[in-house]
C-alpha cells in the first residue's frame, strides 16, 4: 500500500484520482449544507422552538426597530438569555391567531 494513498480493492486512491476529487467535492458540498442548516434551523429548548430576531424580522418583513417597538409595547412575547433575544414559536402563533382579521364579504 502506498503511503500517500488509500487502498480500495486492487486500486489505490490518491489526490490525483477522480474518486478522490469526487469525495472532496462531496465533503465540501456537505459542509456548505451543514453551514446553511446551522443558520436556518431554529434553536429548541424544552421542546419549544424559538425564532431569532433576524428570523422574526425576515418572516414578518419588519425592521429591527419595529420589532423593538413590538417588544417595548408588550405586543410580542420574547425571552432574553445572555443578551440574545428569542421568540417562542408557540407564543408567536398565539399572537397571530388572536389578532387574525378575517374580512367579511358583503352580500349582494
Amino acid at each position: 500500500m502506498a503511503d500517500d494513498g488509500i487502498l480500495c480493492g486492487d486500486d489505490v486512491i490518491t489526490c490525483e484520482t477522480p474518486e478522490y476529487r469526487e469525495l472532496l467535492a462531496t465533503m465540501r458540498n456537505t459542509e456548505q449544507i451543514a453551514d446553511r442548516l446551522m443558520k436556518e434551523v431554529r434553536p429548541s429548548l424544552l421542546n419549544e422552538r424559538y425564532f431569532t430576531t433576524e428570523q422574526v424580522m425576515e418572516h414578518f418583513h419588519i425592521s429591527r426597530r419595529a420589532l423593538q417597538n413590538y417588544r417595548d409595547k408588550g405586543l410580542i412575547p420574547y425571552t432574553s438569555i445572555g443578551g440574545n433575544i428569542l421568540y417562542p414559536e408557540a407564543k408567536i402563533n398565539q399572537v397571530l391567531e388572536k389578532n387574525y382579521y378575517k374580512p367579511t364579504v358583503p352580500k349582494t
